[in-house]
């Protein structure tokens, strides 16, 4: 984890006390340095004076909820790397959809189970940066014989 030993943790929710208690459990399981804040806008601010190493957002605030705060960070060239999660206590098909067209890196359910949420984090810290045009596959994946359906 060389990058989160060196850069802090957002968690960006806006119920106080759940705040607090994520906060106090990603201290717990070793990171830190972790932060807090209530807004989406409170987020952007402090992204943009501080690098981070991980940013955990709830999906459902106001005014700005999780998603529009993914987009305005992928938006952003200086942030567009920062590696982003999202938590609600329940997830459903067109919330996940658009937070993976948004770039989000992963999704974890309210309350957390510590071996998933462990999970996570190692795959969304170690994960590789990404690039701002993504190169268009020469040949389709679905243009592959499957035994059982034929060609695509």
């Amino acid at each position: 984890m060389s990058d989160s030993d060196t850069h802090p943790i957002l968690i960006v929710d806006d119920q106080e006390k759940l705040l607090r208690l994520i906060v106090m459990l990603m201290t717990r399981i070793g990171f830190p340095d972790v932060e807090g804040v209530t807004s989406a806008p409170e987020a952007l601010e402090r992204l943009r004076q501080r690098r981070y190493a991980l940013v955990i957002s709830d999906l459902d605030m106001e005014p700005m909820d999780g998603i529009s705060l993914l987009r305005e960070i992928r938006a952003d060239d200086a942030l567009m790397n920062t590696p982003f999660m999202l938590t609600e206590s329940s997830f459903d098909f067109e919330d996940i959809n658009l937070a993976h067209q948004a770039g989000a890196d992963a999704f974890i359910l309210k309350p957390f189970d510590m071996a998933v949420l462990k999970t996570k984090l190692k795959q969304v810290l170690n994960r590789k940066p990404r690039k701002r045009e993504a190169p268009i596959a020469a040949e389709s994946s679905l243009s592959v014989e499957f035994p059982m359906l034929g060609k695509f």
